[in-house]
């Protein structure tokens, strides 16, 4: 495991389990209390924990409302795993529209460690504060604020979109069907659809819960973007929705599982930096 990737581990076990003594953390990873406190003081740098006595808590905790956690561990396996697949359809100098949501949350956090350069367009302040200090080139689009999800959308957004074009657009969807991809909130549909229409191509990010379930307001057609699901899918849903016309991506999530569990029997068998 390199230092980027247990700092990343690192911050996801804060955020499931909440505050961790730097002992805890340096027997779970397998490393010294040095090598712990120095991982600290790097996410601390970049804005990512708040430093106790003797350990360290997200900022998130802080930042973010409760509902706003409550979505964002909510099949937090699949999100990463299809965050993961997402960033096979990005390259180096692209600029990116990334949507408001959990799961292009989880995108934006591998970003930081993979690209130099970007440039990135989005609504989402959560979004926003996790690239904060990453290097990478950042926009935050204007509008009115949902509360529960930190999301700016809205006539507002949709003006500022229009003046812009970027090479891939990441969406989030609530619901995803034959009739196309959808979201409760109409507001918030016409923001995605002005993503959509701003971008060179566009990818729907859901995990299989979401699949087979349309609500209200739909923003796009099922050929208007790339779905990007988990391995969990029913595969009756996804193969309705590949005679109606969809491009499905799936993430793998036994590999997923089977690449976590290879580093878990690592540190449990002592292995040291």
């Amino acid at each position: 495991m390199t230092p980027a990737e247990r700092r990343r581990a690192i911050l996801d076990l804060l955020e499931t389990q909440g505050e961790k003594t730097v002992e805890e953390l340096a027997r779970y990873f397998g490393v010294s209390q040095v090598t712990i406190r120095n991982d600290l003081a790097s996410l601390e740098a970049r804005g990512l924990v708040q430093r106790t006595y003797g350990g360290a808590v997200p900022v998130r905790k802080v930042l973010f409302n409760p509902s706003f956690e409550e979505k964002w561990r909510h099949r937090l396996e699949a999100k990463q795993a299809i965050a993961r697949k997402a960033l096979s359809f990005i390259q180096e100098g692209d600029t990116l529209i990334l949507d408001a949501g959990s799961t292009t949350l989880a995108l934006a956090r591998l970003l930081k460690d993979r690209f130099n350069k970007l440039f990135i367009l989005t609504n989402s302040i959560p979004l926003a504060l996790e690239l904060q200090g990453s290097g990478l080139d950042l926009m935050v689009l204007g509008g009115t604020m949902r509360h529960h999800s930190l999301a700016l959308i809205g006539p507002a957004t949709v003006r500022t979109l229009a003046w812009y074009r970027a090479d891939k657009a990441f969406l989030g969807a609530t619901g995803v069907d034959e009739r196309g991809y959808s979201t409760p909130n109409p507001l918030e549909a016409e923001t995605k659809r002005a993503m959509l229409e701003a971008a060179g191509s566009a990818y729907v990010l859901a995990d299989s819960s979401k699949l087979g379930r349309p609500t209200l307001a739909r923003f796009a057609d099922l050929q208007e973007a790339v779905l990007i699901t988990d391995s969990e899918a029913d595969a009756g849903v996804v193969a309705k929705l590949r005679a109606a016309g969809a491009v499905i991506e799936v993430a793998d999530l036994d590999l997923t599982r089977e690449v976590k569990l290879k580093a878990v029997t690592r540190r449990g068998l002592g292995g040291k930096e």
